[in-house]
């Protein structure tokens, strides 16, 4: 009986440039389109700046922190964090969605916050990951629309 996929995480590398790319489009592209509509302006719009050229910055930025989640030789998940704890970046390969992917990396992402001795983490959030989120102990504080008109949730934790 198998008790499922092992998951390495990791920082990212120069070299994950090309499949973290891929992988968070796909996951705006097929897991977000609850929030997108499919509306091909919207995700235009959302992937404009998830490019191997910005991936590539923000893992090699000081202060900015990606790591990647491996499940043998696959990325499932990317996730980003700045200096001062806001994630930028949380992305699940769609088939390693509800697999525990997100909620491993969501805690590595806290955890380094904490190391880096932040108080908080904050995020935006869209309504298909709000209540994620939420199970995980953030807490909304401000909903507004983002640049594409979509809902996008403003959420904090203390840490």
């Amino acid at each position: 009986m198998s008790s499922g996929p092992t998951y390495v995480i990791r920082q990212a590398a120069s070299d994950d440039v090309p499949s973290a790319t891929t992988l968070v489009r796909r996951s705006i592209a097929e897991l977000c389109a609850p929030d997108h509509h499919n509306i091909a302006a919207i995700v235009e719009g959302l992937l404009i700046n998830k490019t191997p050229e910005n991936m590539k910055a923000w893992i090699e930025t000081p202060g900015s922190f990606v790591f990647v989640v491996e499940a043998g030789p696959i990325l499932a998940g990317v996730g980003g964090l700045t200096g001062d704890g806001e994630i930028t970046l949380l992305y699940v390969a769609p088939d390693f969605r509800f697999q525990g992917v997100s909620k491993a990396l969501l805690a590595k992402l806290e955890d380094h916050a904490r190391s880096l001795g932040l108080p908080n983490c904050a995020l935006v959030s869209t309504d298909t990951a709000q209540r994620f989120f939420e199970a995980q102990g953030f807490a909304s504080y401000d909903k507004d629309e983002d640049d594409f008109g979509m809902d996008a949730t403003s959420m904090t934790k203390a840490l």
